[in-house]
């Protein structure tokens, strides 16, 4: 408690001295990506603060921007891309609806085997099940509040984000680290296969890849490759990096914003100090990924 309460005074504090530098702080030239999990209705208001900044701030860019070699990021302003990972159902019931009014389109990463999935008796076995088989944190609190049957979605809901404007992309099959302990046949499985059943029920090629985790034992060469040769066009990582197009499409670092982050820590993240943070891990994973 004590721990997060220094955390907030810091974002504070640090987040808003930086405010009234950010214009001149952000990188043009460069593409920000930045990626949520779940969306509760609790934090409506502060996620629609949020878009508010980035609108103020940047140009909102969805995915084809960056795979269009055509196009540049040169301009007035930096661009940001929005990302959702693990397939939760706030991501559609709340966070799409929010999208859509605000008329920008994101990106919905997936965890195949978590859409196929049965839904369980009642939201605690729901609940549990998220968390001990598919490491997908869910509130439970927040979850009798909102008396959701399912925490995940649906294919159908799926179909409907693509139908919509919003683009699909693959988490994984079963939301595992793609870690040594992997063998081949389940890297396929986890890579390969998870974009095959996805273009299937989209009747679409898909083209990003969302890896799992995001820790130091979340990153392999064995898996990386299997990322290129499965022909995704585009590969997203959680280390806290702006992206250019001189950097490798299959290496594109994300910054994590959570709805219920403030303004003063969101401006903190993007500030610059997370990547100096991040720095040593970063090398570390665009090392092994390359």
């Amino acid at each position: 408690m004590l721990k997060g309460l220094i955390k907030n005074i810091i974002f504070f504090t640090f987040g808003n001295l930086i405010f009234i530098f950010l214009r001149l702080i952000l990188k043009k030239n460069c593409i920000y990506v930045v990626n949520y999990h779940s969306t509760y209705p609790k934090y409506e208001g502060n996620f629609k603060k949020q878009l508010n900044f980035y609108k103020s701030y940047f140009d909102i860019i969805d995915e084809n921007i960056l795979i269009d070699k055509n196009k540049t990021f040169e301009g007035s302003r930096p661009k940001i891309l929005i990302t959702f990972d693990d397939g939760h159902i706030t991501n559609y019931n709340t966070a799409a609806k929010i999208l859509d009014d605000f008329n920008i389109k994101a990106s919905f990463f997936i965890p195949v085997n978590v859409i196929n999935r049965k839904t369980e008796k009642n939201i605690s076995e729901e609940n549990q099940i998220l968390l001990k088989h598919h490491n997908i944190l869910s509130d439970l609190k927040e979850d009798i509040v909102n008396s959701y049957p399912r925490l995940t979605m649906t294919w159908s809901n799926v179909i409907d984000l693509n139908k919509r404007g919003h683009f699909i992309g693959s988490h994984g099959c079963n939301h595992i680290r793609l870690s040594k302990e992997l063998d081949i046949n389940q890297l396929n499985n986890e890579i390969s296969e998870s974009k095959k059943i996805i273009e299937e029920k989209l009747n679409k090629e898909i083209n990003s890849f969302c890896w799992i985790i995001g820790d130091k034992k979340s990153y392999t060469k064995k898996a990386s490759d299997m990322i290129y040769y499965s022909n995704y066009k585009l590969s997203f990582m959680t280390c806290a990096k702006p992206f250019d197009k001189s950097q490798n499409l299959l290496q594109i670092h994300r910054f994590n914003i959570e709805d219920y982050f403030s303004l003063a820590r969101v401006y903190f993240i993007l500030s610059g100090v997370y990547e100096l943070m991040y720095f040593k891990k970063r090398n570390f994973v665009n090392n092994i990924t390359k």
